[in-house]
């Protein structure tokens, strides 16, 4: 599956220039504070992206490492690197294949990651890289779709309209269901308007698993991780529920 190809990986940090990617990393901080008593100083950040949470823990002083499968998404990561004057190592890896012979204090996996590892080989297999990756005692952190939310309130069809100077960036989103294999095709149509007229149009389809707290607890601890706890995205006092679409889930590596 080809997804985050050239089209795509353009118009990404159009279509999310309203994520809130500093409270975010005030969230990941929080963690570290909280659940690692010792002092987190390198970070390993696996399906990057354009660097949306890498560049901004870089500045904050981490040393941070970022992968992912996406030459074009990571051809953006590094000339934001570049152009702020931070030195980022970015590597073009798969997360089922990545080796890097380095350990980190922490692992991150931020924006749904996790959620396309959509077969149990290959979330066994990110888990187990996550913890190939990190010291005795490291922290791994992740959010993902929360499998309880998903089915009881399903995705539904959306678009999404971005002004961009005399340009509309417009994004229709269309998931289907699979309640079997616990996952949800998301079809993305992106079209690129000047003047209503249509500039560049560009499909990309998206398999995306949707994970409950037991199954993901099971993979984990089968992976060599204890103390796994969740909660509500960008909540960390608050229990996980029913109605919490994107949970986040922490785990130590033992």
């Amino acid at each position: 599956m080809t997804v985050f190809g050239k089209g795509y990986a353009l118009f990404y940090d159009y279509l999310y220039q309203d994520k809130d990617y500093i409270k975010e990393c005030d969230f990941l901080e929080a963690i570290f504070n909280k659940r690692y008593k010792k002092e987190v100083n390198t970070i390993l950040d696996l399906g990057c992206g354009t660097g949306g949470h890498a560049i901004i823990l870089a500045k904050r002083g981490y040393e941070v490492t970022g992968v992912d499968r996406s030459s074009d998404m990571l051809a953006t990561a590094k000339e934001k690197a570049k152009n702020a004057y931070l030195k980022i190592e970015f590597y073009e890896n798969s997360i089922q294949t990545l080796n890097l012979n380095r350990i980190f204090d922490a692992v991150t996996a931020m924006f749904a990651v996790m959620s396309y590892q959509t077969e149990n080989n290959e979330l066994a297999t990110a888990c187990r890289i996550a913890k190939q990756h990190l010291r005795p005692g490291g922290i791994f952190i992740f959010d993902a779709w929360n499998g309880l939310a998903v089915m009881n309130d399903p995705p539904t069809a959306k678009v999404k309209e971005i002004i961009n100077e005399d340009e509309r960036i417009i994004r229709i989103t269309t998931p289907k269901l699979n309640i079997l294999s616990h996952t949800v095709d998301i079809h993305f149509k992106v079209l690129r308007l000047k003047k209503d007229s249509i500039i560049s149009e560009v499909e990309e389809t998206h398999k995306m698993r949707f994970l409950f707290p037991q199954e993901i607890k099971y993979f984990l601890e089968v992976a060599g991780f204890s103390g796994v706890t969740f909660c509500p995205f960008l909540e960390l006092e608050k229990p996980l529920t029913e109605n919490d679409w994107n949970m986040t889930v922490i785990a130590r590596s033992e």
